[in-house]
């Protein structure tokens, strides 16, 4: 693991994968929990971003999940709140 990102809180929409493989969202909050940034992954399919926290924790990581919708301000809203 590095440290570029040791002592910072990385929020990543979009952090679940529905199909095999790695998506965007999900690459990346893998790679910025190696780093050291302690992730909140969010994403509106919560068994999906609940395997990128797995994963993220199977390699030291600190990783919190949220389920969201990002297209909804209250959303938002409830996801700052609970990143605070």
């Amino acid at each position: 693991m590095g440290e570029r990102l040791k002592g910072k809180v990385a929020i990543v929409t979009g952090a679940g994968s529905i199909l095999a493989g790695m998506g965007n969202g999900k690459a990346t909050a893998l790679v910025f929990a190696q780093e050291g940034a302690r992730v909140m992954a969010i994403d509106c399919n919560f068994e999906a971003v609940e395997e990128t926290r797995r994963l993220i924790a199977q390699e030291g990581g600190d990783c919190i999940t949220f389920k969201a919708d990002v297209s909804k301000a209250s959303d938002w809203q409830s996801m700052m709140e609970a990143c605070i």
